[in-house]
């Protein structure tokens, strides 16, 4: 071996570059600064000696001198290059060697730790999914007419002296339809019903005001009868409502429709009661008042029933002795919903999980070594601009996810997009300081064994943080 080509070797190994790399440089460019002759000279060497002294041929004698030494150069150039691959070679076998054991703790911690972390997430949510629906803690619920004599008792405010005694009129009612019109909208559509008492004050308004209604509805009359005691009358309506939807844990999160009913006459200490008898069963798992044929797409019926919720009226609505400040029950019938999960996690979770999946693959091809990129098509510039169009991709899929929940905050699924959002950034990231910087300490020894062990792990440790902060704090 040449002294020229030990002084390069030496310099390389000192700056922490492959010698191999720097003799191919200077090689090249030998070659390149050759005349036509002698250039032909040294093919004629490379291709008839491979692993011997480079012997000249008889076209050699016919150089000039500065064409010789250039030849000389070039061969022993070669020579130097074959041995400095051959020594790098050997040096990374016996790397591989050492390494090879930890590699393989590396790759199994990384899989036995992602998958504890996908169960976790997974019988966490399930959990979540198939608890006992429960009534919002303010609603007191009815399911026998005992139950409501003791709960107005106790809570219509008392009456002054010489006015007029409460006065009850059973309600019952029928929903036929359900559509979510919107995130906080919702079309009602069915059947009411009041019995008036005959021996009631003059004078008493009949029907029912929905305080909550985006518009009044206007009733239209269906049926009236009288009996022996009580008239009984029936109204067709149908309404629009606002509804406060909490979607901080959508799809796992969980409504409770609410139609809120109030008398006209309130004012007249006049009260609604439910029509619990004219139900075959009152419990809340069998949705009395709810048509069996109901339809409401995307979602499962859990519950429904009736309740009172106590509220303050700040109003004396123009009447002197109207009570102000006072709670004062009104009636409310609830349906306890949940979500159906195949359609969102279809429609809301494909895009980014692929987008993680064909990221990983990027980051198991990603290395120093420059044949192996080649031989994939890998270079940096390409990672950031795939990552650039996965990105686009993803902020497409969650516009779509905030026009359709429109929540004033993040909503739990969101979480996995800002997670495929970071992990774009860090995979483009790693492209770039593993192409410009391939001896920075993170790659020096292991190539990107770090960051592919650390990929799966990372994305689904965030995501159980995120779970168990959502529905357990």
């Amino acid at each position: 071996m040449g002294r020229h080509t030990d002084s390069i070797s030496a310099i390389d190994k000192s700056e922490g570059c492959p010698a191999s790399a720097s003799i191919r440089d200077e090689l090249e460019d030998t070659v390149a600064g050759m005349s036509p002759a002698a250039r032909a000279v040294y093919e004629d060497i490379k291709t008839r000696v491979e692993d011997a002294e480079p012997k000249f041929l008889h076209d050699f004698g016919g150089l000039t001198p500065i064409e010789r030494a250039s030849v000389t150069k070039a061969a022993e150039l070669m020579k130097g290059l074959a041995e400095a691959e051959a020594a790098e070679n050997a040096e990374d076998q016996a790397h591989s060697k050492g390494v090879s054991p930890r590699h393989r703790q590396l790759w199994l911690g990384s899989v036995l730790i992602s998958i504890a972390c996908v169960l976790a997430v997974i019988g966490i949510s399930a959990s979540v999914y198939t608890a006992p629906t429960k009534p919002d803690p303010a609603d007191t619920v009815m399911t026998e007419p005992g139950a409501v004599k003791r709960y107005l008792g106790a809570h219509i405010p008392a009456s002054a002296r010489g006015a007029e005694p409460p006065v009850f009129i059973p309600t019952g009612l029928d929903i036929g339809a359900i559509e979510f019109s919107g995130p906080y909208t919702l079309e009602v559509s069915g059947r009411i019903w009041q019995r008036y008492a005959n021996d009631l004050p003059n004078g008493i308004t009949k029907g029912v005001l929905l305080p909550e209604a985006k518009e009044q509805p206007t009733f239209k009359e269906v049926y009236r009868k009288q009996l022996s005691n009580e008239e009984v009358t029936e109204w067709a309506f149908h309404v629009t409502v606002r509804e406060q939807f909490d979607y901080s844990r959508y799809p796992f999160g969980r409504h409770q429709i609410k139609l809120r009913m109030r008398h006209p006459d309130s004012e007249r200490n006049v009260y609604l009661t439910p029509d619990l008898k004219a139900y075959a069963s009152t419990d809340p798992t069998a949705v009395p008042g709810l048509d069996p044929d109901v339809v409401l797409e995307n979602w499962h019926i859990q519950q429904a029933f009736f309740s009172y919720r106590t509220h303050r009226d700040d109003i004396d609505l123009g009447s002197p002795g109207y009570a102000m400040s006072e709670l004062r029950p009104d009636l409310y019938y609830s349906i306890a919903i949940k979500r159906n999960l195949v359609t969102p996690f279809i429609s809301r979770t494909i895009v980014p999980i692929v987008i993680l999946i064909q990221l990983f693959i990027v980051v198991t091809v990603l290395t120093k070594k420059h044949e192996r990129l080649e031989d994939f098509g890998v270079l940096p510039g390409t990672v950031v601009f795939t990552g650039a169009a996965f990105f686009f991709a993803v902020v497409i899929g969650h516009n779509a996810l905030r026009d359709e929940v429109k929540a004033p905050g993040l909503s739990y699924i969101e979480c996995l997009y800002i997670v495929t959002y970071c992990a774009i950034i860090g995979v483009a990231l790693n492209a770039v300081l593993l192409v410009g910087q391939p001896n920075l300490r993170l790659f020096r020894n292991y190539d990107n064994t770090w960051v592919k062990v650390l990929y799966w792990p990372a994305i689904w440790l965030t995501l159980l943080v995120v779970t168990v902060l959502t529905f357990y704090v």
